[in-house]
């Protein structure tokens, strides 16, 4: 059976997508129905350069450093500090590391605060099909205010913890089985790297057999529906600025305590 296709004239093509897969991802173009809300958002993908751009107050990029706003709002970025934009390298400041060591509750409860405080973004590179040879990076921006999101990261870490006792434990939440296809569909290729974070919990304790044998290691498989906000025209760009300045509003009023962030926020 053929695919449909568009009415005449109402291509849904989006710049930099193949045509013949457009339409088995909804873009933000062809979903404007969402009306700039962003209750049914659960993951956007943009490329980088275009976060930066409509999102000057939460990303300032300056010399060799990009600088994430850590006031209220905006977002939580995990990487392990540094992204390529157009072929030149960032260092990454007020990030967090993508692989992070906690040796108390009071740092496993700082970060769960901080999972669900902002959206987190993660960044990945993919390479168009048509032009093999040039890798672009992408921003994945999770919604973690949304409930499906987190509830899957709650109940990972909910269920993590109750498996042990007085042991040590990770987590590792990973996003490729949502991200991964949206790109193969839109005629992408990306092996996945930075599309996860993970924390390790570790008691004091000489030999832990458990952890050292992967007893007490957890994948979280973090499901949803990805957004292609992908743009190219100003007016576009207008309403993913929209989109994305109340995506970004605070939504949990965090303290100002620095030992509760100290030990796994990166300063760059």
């Amino acid at each position: 059976m053929s695919e449909p296709q568009p009415p005449s004239g109402k291509s849904r093509r989006e710049p930099g997508f193949r045509s013949r897969s457009a339409s088995c991802f909804p873009s933000f173009c062809c979903g404007e129905r969402l009306a700039l809300t962003t209750w049914n958002c659960e993951i956007a993908v943009l490329p980088a350069e275009l976060l930066f751009a409509v999102q000057r107050e939460s990303f300032s990029l300056q010399g060799d450093t990009l600088t994430v706003s850590n006031t209220d709002g905006g977002y939580n970025v995990f990487s392990d500090g540094s992204v390529l934009i157009n072929g030149k390298k960032y260092t990454i400041s007020n990030h967090f590391q993508r692989k992070t060591q906690m040796t108390s509750h009071l740092d496993y409860k700082g970060y769960r605060e901080i999972l669900f405080s902002k959206p987190i973004v993660l960044f990945t590179t993919a390479t168009n099909d048509r032009s093999p040879k040039e890798g672009r990076m992408f921003a994945v921006v999770v919604n973690t205010c949304h409930p499906r999101i987190r509830r899957q990261m709650e109940q990972g870490m909910d269920q993590a913890i109750s498996s042990v006792v007085g042991e040590s434990y990770s987590v590792q939440f990973e996003l490729h089985g949502a991200v991964m296809p949206f790109f193969y569909k839109g005629g992408y290729t990306t092996g996945g790297e930075g599309l996860d974070f993970s924390f390790d919990f570790k008691i004091d304790a000489l030999v832990d057999i458990f952890y050292m044998f992967g007893f007490s290691k957890r994948k979280v498989e973090v499901i949803g529906k990805v957004l292609n906000l992908f743009c190219t025209t100003e007016e576009k760009k207008a309403k993913v600025k929209m989109f994305l300045d109340k995506m970004s509003e605070p939504y949990i009023k965090m303290d100002s305590s620095s030992d509760r962030r100290f030990s796994i926020n990166s300063l760059g």
